[in-house]
């Protein structure tokens, strides 16, 4: 018997048109012989679009978002509607990224409707979403990550930026501590870039982390539960200084799978992967970010609870490199989320 998949994408975070291209990628990848596919599609204005008839498998095998619009006679549509009306339901294939959907809200939601879900728990999402709080729990495992401080809108004054300027060095990289996708971010030089940056950020946010930027290589690791260690991806920047936005998605980067590492680096960067999911107590699959300083030491960025699931994204592109291709990735990741939900 074919089990009932809800595949959400979209939400109100501004990585919406990201999560829409890991969705559809998802869609694709899914076998209509094992599985009734609807697409669930969350606006970034709060409006849920899904049908109640299941794709056919043209349709799964063709799906993009126009989906949505094309079929809008067999399709519901309702301002954040109950759980309830999207019922019954196998399980929740999570697409979402960012706020709402990679922050434990969704996955609360969910729970609260008795509906299985891939990837983390409630908890362990907003952990990880906060990177204050993740790194205050890094620091606690002894999972090295940069130094840093939290600067509170209420409190805020010039001294405080040039105290991390002095004891934290230049430039600092400031962070809306629930950014996500490299948004609600950026670099400073000096204390008038600061105080101009911070400005800007306090207006979404009333907490900012200022960070020690490490000066080196950059790179991300996957982890999957119960499989072999996922190789790194090496990422190289080409025409900007840093890794933000602009350089992950208009290709200002050069994304090397695996990473061209020494064999101890590798295993160092995979087996802090596995101590940060873990330290997290993230569950079935996540992806860490790490800085490499030029005297060979990692140091963790941050961990992605839903991290990008495009044919493309740096997950993907690892699981390939250990015999899983892309389909085969979107129904372990399932199927591992299908058995664990039996006991969350």
């Amino acid at each position: 018997m074919r089990k009932k998949v809800f595949v959400f994408m979209g939400g109100p975070s501004s990585e919406h048109s990201v999560s829409l291209v890991s969705g559809a990628g998802i869609v694709r990848a899914l076998d209509a012989h094992k599985y009734d596919v609807h697409p669930v599609l969350i606006a970034q204005n709060g409006e849920w679009t899904w049908g109640s008839k299941a794709l056919t498998p043209y349709q799964i095998q063709n799906f993009s978002v126009n989906f949505f619009a094309g079929a809008e006679n067999d399709m519901q549509k309702k301002m954040r509607p109950s759980l309830e009306e999207l019922k019954p339901v196998d399980i929740a294939l999570l697409a979402l990224h960012g706020r709402f959907g990679e922050d434990g809200h969704i996955q609360a939601m969910l729970e609260y409707a008795g509906i299985p879900y891939t990837g983390s728990g409630l908890l362990s999402s907003a952990l990880a979403m906060d990177k204050i709080k993740s790194k205050e729990i890094y620091k606690a495992n002894n999972i090295p990550t940069a130094n840093f401080r939290v600067w509170q809108s209420e409190n805020f004054s010039k001294e405080l930026i040039e105290e991390a300027f002095k004891n934290l060095g230049s430039p600092l990289v400031i962070k809306d501590p629930l950014g996500g996708s490299s948004l609600g971010m950026g670099f400073a030089k000096n204390v008038d870039e600061a105080g101009k940056l911070c400005e800007k950020l306090f207006e979404h946010s009333s907490r900012l982390l200022a960070e020690q930027f490490i000066a080196g290589q950059e790179a991300s690791c996957g982890y999957i539960e119960g499989c072999e260690p996922l190789p790194p991806t090496e990422i190289r920047m080409t025409t900007r200084e840093y890794f933000d936005f602009e350089a992950k998605y208009n290709g200002e980067v050069i994304e090397i799978t695996p990473a061209e590492f020494s064999e101890d680096l590798i295993k160092e960067i995979q087996n802090i992967a596995r101590k940060a999911h873990q330290a997290l107590d993230c569950e079935i699959y996540s992806r860490t970010d790490v800085r490499i300083d030029k005297s060979g030491k990692v140091f963790v960025l941050e961990t992605n609870t839903l991290p990008g699931m495009t044919p493309t994204s740096f997950l993907p592109a690892q699981a390939k490199h250990i015999g899983l291709d892309y389909s085969t990735l979107v129904e372990t990741l399932l199927e591992k989320s299908l058995t664990k939900s039996t006991g969350r």
